[in-house]
C-alpha cells in the first residue's frame, strides 16, 4: 500500500511539473522559466540541507532517484526537484503578479503577513508529504518537530518563500523586458529574465540557509538517522 501511494505521488507530481513547465515555455516569458529553474535548482541546496548537521533528513528508498547521484549511500529523488520547482518557483511567481494589490491592501503589514502565510503554507504542505504519504522524514528530537515537520522551517523555508515573492515582484520591474521576450539563448533579454528570476529564489535560499546554521549550532536537535554525513 505504501509503495502504491508513493508511486501515485510520483506520477502525479511529474505530471504537475510537466504541465507547469509547458505553460512556462509556452508563455515565452524568461521570468516564468527562470523562476521554475530557480525553484528546481534548490535541490542542490536541499542535498546539503538534508545532511546530519542541518535537517538530518532521509527519503523513501522506493522513489525514483536522480541517475548518477549516489554519495556514501545517499541518493535524491527526482520528484523532490519537481516539488521545489512548483512550490518555490511557481507559487511565489504567481503571487508576485498581485504584489501591488496585496501591498496596497496590507500596507505596513505586507511583509509580516506574507511571511506568516508562507510559514503556514510550508508547515501544512510538508505535513502532507511527511505524515501523509511518507516522501521524506526529519530525524530530530520530538520537541523540534510539529506533525513530523521541523518547525523552524516556519521561518527558514517560510522566509525563502516570502523573500522570493518580493524578489520576483521586483524582478518584473527591474528587468524591464517584455513579458513575451522569448527564450532564445542568443538574446540578452532572455538571459536577463532567466538569471534574475532564478536568483530571486536561489539568493534568499543561500542567505537564510547560512543564518539557519546558527540555529542548529545553538540547538543540536538531531537523533540517529543512519546517514553517514
Amino acid at each position: 500500500m505504501e509503495n502504491s501511494v508513493l508511486a501515485a505521488y510520483e506520477v502525479g507530481m511529474t505530471l504537475v511539473f510537466l504541465i507547469v513547465l509547458g505553460w512556462a515555455i509556452k508563455s515565452r516569458d524568461p521570468i516564468n522559466v527562470g523562476a521554475l529553474l530557480g525553484g528546481f535548482m534548490l535541490f542542490g541546496f536541499d542535498w546539503l540541507w538534508c545532511s546530519k548537521g542541518f535537517w538530518n533528513a532521509t527519503v523513501a528508498p522506493s522513489l525514483v532517484m536522480i541517475p548518477g547521484l549516489d554519495i556514501l549511500g545517499q541518493r535524491y529523488p527526482i520528484t523532490i526537484c519537481f516539488i521545489w520547482a512548483v512550490g518555490f518557483g511557481l507559487i511565489p511567481l504567481l503571487a508576485s503578479r498581485y504584489y501591488e494589490a496585496i501591498r496596497s491592501r496590507l500596507g505596513v503589514l505586507h511583509f509580516p503577513v506574507i511571511l506568516a502565510a508562507a510559514a503556514v503554507i510550508d508547515i501544512l504542505v510538508e505535513t502532507f508529504f511527511i505524515s501523509g504519504i511518507g516522501v521524506w522524514s526529519y530525524h530530530q528530537a520530538p520537541k523540534y518537530l510539529l506533525w513530523g515537520v521541523v518547525w523552524s522551517n516556519a521561518w527558514f523555508l517560510g522566509g525563502v518563500l516570502a523573500v522570493s515573492y518580493f524578489g520576483l515582484a521586483y524582478v518584473r520591474k527591474w528587468a524591464a523586458i517584455p513579458p513575451n521576450a522569448g527564450l532564445s539563448l542568443a538574446d540578452e533579454n532572455a538571459w536577463k529574465g532567466l538569471l534574475m528570476s532564478a536568483s530571486a529564489i536561489l539568493v534568499p535560499a543561500f542567505l537564510l540557509g547560512v543564518v539557519q546554521l546558527f540555529w542548529w549550532s545553538a540547538t543540536h536537535p538531531w537523533v540517529e538517522s543512519g546517514r553517514l554525513f
